[in-house]
């Protein structure tokens, strides 16, 4: 594409925005004049040193290092190739791009995401025009009066209907191997019978268009008007296609975005229609999940835009176990978070149509943090006034305080459980640093992170092993700091080492005492490596420690590649046509990466970089 876009269209996208109010789109940022200031999203810091200058159109952080325009600050905050910034910018801009990308791509690897995006944004048009000119679709208008959803609503949301049809889509999309109708099948608006013929996805329905955090259309969900056996569930989405992943997306993002980074806060509801009635009725911060549980993923997206989440729950008791699982995730990923309970059978909609935006506002003023919550739970319940209850309730506030990222988050949960249950902080604390212990030491490979490779055999690796002495030796502080900064801890493979490590790197208090409840096998190589010689010296050689630590450091991660490598060739032998190809794809890049990771700490730091980014925000 570098040859086809000149570089005058490209100085024209890049002079035609704002570099502080893309990166302000993106993260929280303090103007000063002509620049702005912010905390680097590129690594961890807690004083601002990542600068953007509005006259150069250019940013900097002085404390990695990292820099350069416009495009360079998306291809790394969205971990996308630069023909894929130059779009995303471009449509920013107001800038239409046309691409020739024959040979660029195989014809295997499937419809480009421009193609499946513009196909869902046909789609979302021709479904909006159906809703608003066609007879048939009187019972989908009829039914959006019904409530309370008016013609503006309907535009402004893009919201549609599909006709009670086979071929609305279909039928005008070409044949079986048409390049039209093998992008509408890849964006999922139309599918196969078992004959082979091709059919609408979405018929006789109210369509609420789903847009990502771009505003970009990746899908739909279809609400039916006349249910019956045949006609499948009461609402059907989109499937998981290459721009549609149901744990990534959330409704209204798009709308409340500006909104919720202003405020630094977002408001988690659970239907479309509520996210709707939420914006409709003053609260334009709402944000819903597409009729599944809040993922991780859907935290680190949230994370991006907002430091509190004020989720919005059913009074019921499937609604508080829910909202209790999204707050140990949010509180995982280092947010601040409110419950706010509903009157039982009511919905935001049915609330602040019945009742006005008031009474929802006084629900929201009522939330409260998560442990005050679980602890009037086990009060309504009356469980505190038995010795097993309040045993029951005691692990419960500590399993939820062992998702608290900092220790200022954890004191305040400690101490809001401490006065709801009328005992001692000082014991809450002693008990909390135990299942603090035992939840970072994972028991079997079930409960280890799905980064870990499986541990392979009785023995230890040796690299780990050698990793750990060199972190138990004295003067190895600058050694602690690398491994926080460049080791993930699933990536250590054995689970002894892997708690022997996290306990020298994060400096936490003395390795033997801290593993008080561990092992007898991990308890017996830690006294191994707190008594083997190292071969690096004090702080006087702290150089060499540091470069040990890179060698140390890369061959984990090479090991970690290898299994990754693994992993593509056998999935590689079951799959064809364009999963084959993809597959491919990403071992070749896998393989140039592990060569690279062969070349001296300069090289394989920038490739580390690049995984530990995608990690960051997979």
């Amino acid at each position: 594409m570098a040859g086809i876009v000149s570089k005058d269209v490209i100085d024209r996208i890049r002079s035609s925005l704002d570099i502080v109010d893309v990166i302000g789109s993106y993260i929280q940022v303090k103007r000063a004049g002509a620049s702005a200031k912010a905390l680097c999203p590129f690594h961890k810091e807690k004083t601002p040193s990542f600068t953007v200058n509005s006259a150069r159109q250019a940013f900097h952080c002085f404390g990695c290092g990292v820099g350069g325009d416009v495009f360079k600050f998306v291809m790394l905050y969205e971990n996308v190739d630069f023909p894929t910034a130059l779009r995303l910018m471009a449509s920013r801009a107001g800038v239409v791009l046309e691409f020739d990308e024959g040979g660029a791509r195989s014809k295997s690897d499937g419809p480009a995401k421009d193609e499946l995006f513009k196909a869902n944004e046909d789609a979302a048009a021709r479904f909006h025009k159906e809703l608003l000119q066609s007879s048939e679709a009187e019972a989908a208008r009829a039914y959006l009066r019904g409530r309370t959803l008016d013609l503006d609503a309907w535009k402004e949301w893009g919201i549609g209907y599909a006709p009670d049809g086979w071929g609305f889509l279909a039928d005008k999309a070409g044949g079986r191997d048409s390049a039209r109708m093998k992008v509408l099948e890849a964006a999922g608006l139309v599918l196969a019978s078992d004959k082979g013929n091709l059919y609408d996805r979405f018929r006789g329905r109210v369509m609420f268009t789903i847009r990502d955090e771009l505003g970009r259309a990746v899908g739909f969900s279809g609400r039916i008007l006349k249910p019956d056996e045949k006609t499948g569930g009461k609402y059907v989405n989109t499937p998981e296609t290459p721009v549609f992943r149901k744990s990534k997306i959330l409704f209204g993002l798009d709308k409340g975005k500006r909104d919720i980074l202003d405020q630094r806060k977002v408001l988690l509801v659970e239907g479309q229609i509520d996210c709707i009635r939420c914006h409709l009725g003053g609260f334009p911060t709402a944000v819903a999940s597409q009729g599944t549980a809040i993922t991780e993923e859907h935290a680190r997206l949230l994370k991006r835009y907002a430091d509190h989440v004020v989720v919005v729950l059913d009074a019921d008791s499937a609604g508080r176990k829910a909202a209790l699982r999204t707050a140990e995730l949010l509180i995982e990923e280092g947010l601040a978070v409110s419950l706010a309970t509903l009157p039982v059978g009511q919905d935001p909609d049915a609330l602040i149509l019945q009742a006005g935006p008031e009474a929802f506002a006084a629900v929201l003023a009522n939330a409260c943090s998560p442990m005050n919550f679980l602890v009037g739970l086990f009060k309504e319940r009356g469980d505190l006034e038995s010795q097993e209850g309040m045993l029951r309730a005691t692990r419960a506030v500590l399993k939820l305080a062992t998702h608290a990222q900092g220790a200022v988050q954890a004191e305040q949960m400690l101490r809001e459980a401490a006065a709801g249950l009328q005992v001692g902080y000082s014991a809450l604390r002693e008990d909390l640093r135990r299942a603090q212990r035992l939840k970072r030491r994972p028991v079997s490979s079930a409960g280890a992170d799905a980064l870990a490779p499986p541990a392979t055999g009785p023995h230890h690796p040796v690299d780990e092993v050698e990793l750990a002495i060199l972190l138990c030796s004295d003067g190895h502080e600058q050694g602690a700091a690398f491994v926080r900064r460049w080791l993930p801890y699933p990536l250590i493979s054995d689970p002894d080492c892997r708690t022997i490590i996290q306990i020298l790197a994060e400096e936490e208090e003395e390795l033997i005492p801290a593993l008080d409840e561990a092992s007898d096998d991990c308890k017996a190589l830690a006294a191994k490596i707190a008594n083997a010689p190292c071969k690096i010296g004090g702080r006087e050689e702290d150089e060499n420690g540091v470069k040990a630590a890179q060698d140390l450091v890369v061959r984990i991660w090479r090991r970690h590649l290898e299994t990754q490598r693994t992993g593509i060739s056998q999935r590689m032998q079951t799959l064809e046509g364009p999963e084959r190809q993809q597959l491919l794809h990403e071992m070749t890049e896998l393989l140039l990466d592990m060569g690279k990771l062969k070349c001296g700490w300069k090289a394989a730091s920038v490739i580390l970089d690049q995984y530990l980014q995608r990690m960051a925000e997979a």
